[in-house]
This record gives structure tokens, C-alpha cells and sequence, in this order.
């Protein structure tokens, strides 16, 4: 058991250390060409681009534990087969549970703290307005090709490198140490949420790792959750640019931070649905098992 615990310490380090050298080189980009926002943002394809891809380049560094995993046996990570049916199950699954998932993100904006915790709830509620402003800026593309970037540096990078790190590196780790694979999931979980900085989405965000935990958990294949992971950032994206380009109905509000209002009977409906979903996944996968 130590000796995974010492991979978990070499596994933090080592992405630690490859962050302080990301922003060693961001900001010596800085100290050459001046503040990314110098111009006052009057080039906003330009800087939104930048922004974009330096995003990217930091959830790339998720990707980093690699050179170090690849050589310990228990870490080797199973990508296929692959198949078209649990796909479609995943998909599917992603999708009712984004439904399901706004009450949770509506009850979660909604939590007030007790006084001794004011501090805290000061800098939770300054961080979030922080990173909304920060996000609606980085979503509001102005064409089609800054969405097809978008896409890219929001859905399908972090989609890869996360659920790599998240699922593939620290859920196994804490499975080595635990031995408990729900114990892992969640732990797992938690950390995926935490790393986000924003509480106010804290636990929406950290059942949905748990979902992609028990998807990893039930197929064996890292393929799964990366999947589920770029649906559920490819749909929200998506919606909002619609949602931007007055695509949608002017009644369904959309933003950044919050859910549109869904009614009951469609939750309640969605709760059902994504249950048999969920027990048609995990059958799969065990009958698949056996064979």
C-alpha cells in the first residue's frame, strides 16, 4: 500500500511541477508582448483564441502522469474494443443525466453558508463571478469557425486529458490504496470537481464524475467516459452558441452557470429512462465480461 501511496505523491508532483512550468512560460509570453488584454479587447477573435488555446495547453498538462504511469503495470489503461451499442447506452445516459442534473446545479447556486463560514462564502461567490465572466467570454464566439475552436479547446481536449487523469491515473490509484472501487469513484470525483474552483457548481459537477467514474468502472475501456465527457461539453457549448445566434426559442433562457427550467413530469420521466439506461450499460459490460 505505500508504495501507492508514493505514486500518488510522484503523480501530484509531477503535474505541479509541469504547471509551474506552463505559467513560467505564459508568463514569460506576458513579459514580452504585453497583457493579453492591452488592446483594451478590441481584437476579440484574436484574444479569444489565445485565451482558448492557453486553456488548452494547461488541460493538456493532465496528460503529463503518463510518462510516469506507462511504466507500472497497474496502471495500464484499456481503450478498445469499442462498440456502437454502449455508445449509444453512454450517450444517451450523458444526456438524461444533464436533465436530472439540473436541480442539483440550481439547488447548489441556491446554498447559503453559516456566518463563521462568511470568508469563505465571500471568496466562493468572487471566484465564481470571476470565472463566469471569464467563461461567457470564451463562449461568446463570434462565427463559425471560433465554435469549431471552441469545440476543440472546451469539448474534446478536456474530454481526453481529464478523463485520463481523473479516471484513468487517480481513480486507479485510489483503488490501489483503498480497495474499494466506490471509495475511488467518488474520491476521484471530488478531486475532478474541486480542481474546477467553483463551488457554487461543485456538486453537479462532481456526480458528474461519478457518472463517468462507474461508466470507466463497468467497461473497463477509457474511451467511454472521454465520450460522455465531450457530449456533455459539446451539447452545453452547443446549446449556448445556438442559444446566441437566436437558434432556440426566445423562451428557453440559457446561461452559463445555470439550467433552463425544466418541468417535473420531464425530470421525473428522465429519472426513469436514465436508470434503465444505467442498468443496460452495466449489463453489457457484464455479459460482455463473461463471454
Amino acid at each position: 500500500m505505500s508504495n501507492h501511496w508514493k505514486e500518488l505523491r510522484i503523480i501530484v508532483l509531477i503535474i505541479f511541477s509541469a504547471f509551474v512550468l506552463l505559467n513560467l512560460v505564459i508568463s514569460g509570453y506576458y513579459i514580452i508582448s504585453g497583457e493579453i488584454f492591452s488592446s483594451g479587447m478590441e481584437n476579440l477573435l484574436e484574444d479569444r483564441v489565445l485565451m482558448l488555446s492557453l486553456n488548452s495547453l494547461s488541460i493538456m498538462i493532465f496528460i503529463s502522469p503518463y510518462f510516469y504511469v506507462n511504466k507500472l503495470s497497474n496502471y495500464s489503461i484499456k481503450i478498445f474494443p469499442i462498440n456502437s451499442t454502449p455508445i449509444i447506452l453512454v450517450l444517451l445516459s450523458t444526456f438524461l443525466f444533464m436533465i436530472l442534473n439540473s436541480g442539483v446545479i440550481e439547488w447548489n447556486k441556491s446554498i447559503n453558508f453559516p456566518e463563521f463560514m462568511n470568508s469563505f462564502e465571500t471568496w466562493a461567490f468572487n471566484k465564481e463571478k470571476e470565472l463566469e465572466k471569464i467563461t461567457i467570454f470564451l463562449v461568446s464566439f463570434e462565427n463559425n469557425w471560433e465554435f469549431l475552436f471552441g469545440i476543440l479547446s472546451i469539448a474534446l481536449i478536456p474530454g481526453i486529458c481529464e478523463e485520463y487523469l481523473f479516471r484513468g491515473v487517480l481513480q486507479k490509484n485510489f483503488y490501489l490504496i483503498s480497495k474499494n472501487i466506490h471509495i475511488a469513484v467518488w474520491l476521484s470525483a471530488f478531486f475532478f470537481s474541486a480542481l474546477h474552483l467553483q463551488f457554487y457548481g461543485f456538486f453537479p459537477r462532481m456526480l458528474l464524475g461519478v457518472l463517468f467514474g462507474y461508466i470507466y468502472y463497468w467497461s473497463g475501456s477509457i474511451l467511454y467516459p472521454m465520450i460522455a465527457h465531450i457530449f456533455n461539453n459539446f451539447f452545453s457549448l452547443t446549446i449556448f452558441y445556438f442559444s446566441q445566434k437566436g437558434l432556440l426559442n426566445e423562451n428557453f433562457e440559457v446561461s452559463v452557470n445555470s439550467s433552463p427550467k425544466i418541468p417535473m413530469v420531464l425530470i421525473i420521466i428522465s429519472a426513469v429512462l436514465f436508470i434503465g439506461c444505467m442498468y443496460l450499460l452495466r449489463k453489457y459490460f457484464l455479459d460482455n465480461e463473461k463471454r
